[in-house]
């Protein structure tokens, strides 16, 4: 599976993606919000887990390698998991290169990533977390038409104590009227 953007291809993962994860991955800045930085045996099973995913049939995870035309090289992740079937909520989440940060990538393969969730999926709602002081996330997510939830507390361990997280969510109306 393949979705297009104006600069962007959003494609499935290769086993050949590896030294490209591994190189965001292993950047402390791009974890200064969310958790360790990941040793080598957690980004190889995050790879697999992304290659396991694309077989899945139905699928209940995405997880596009985000590229930069005419480089195939992965420039970061976005992943879209279904979290609530009853209610049918899936979870978006996103991960940039540090290099890559500020150039706006992370909200233009977001709002692909939404306009396939809600046109072909059939989603009704789309959540994601991040930590409180994750200002460049909260901007994103409200680019992309999401509204703030509420405020989890304590609900993450990070950085030898515990830390809030925001939620924010968009509903299937909300994204078809932002489309009219």
């Amino acid at each position: 599976m393949e979705l297009n953007t104006p600069r962007l291809i959003l494609r499935e993962f290769r086993q050949s993606d590896f030294e490209a994860v591994w190189e965001y991955e292993n950047n402390p800045e791009t974890h200064r919000f969310e958790r360790a930085i990941p040793e080598n045996e957690a980004i190889r099973a995050q790879l697999d887990n992304a290659l396991t995913w694309s077989r899945e049939n139905p699928r209940t995870h995405y997880c596009f390698a985000i590229t930069l035309p005419p480089e195939d090289i992965v420039r970061g992740r976005l992943s879209l998991s279904l979290n609530i079937a009853d209610i049918r909520e899936w979870e978006i989440g996103w991960t940039i290169h540090f290099n890559y940060w500020g150039k706006g990538y992370a909200t233009e393969a977001a709002k692909r990533v939404l306009a396939f969730a809600f046109g072909e999926l059939h989603v009704h709602r789309v959540v994601a977390f991040c930590n409180v002081l994750n200002t460049a996330s909260t901007r994103v997510m409200s680019k992309i038409g999401m509204q703030q939830d509420g405020r989890l507390r304590e609900s993450r361990w990070w950085n030898g104590g515990w830390q809030d997280e925001f939620v924010y969510a968009i509903l299937e109306r909300d994204w078809d009227s932002r489309q009219e």
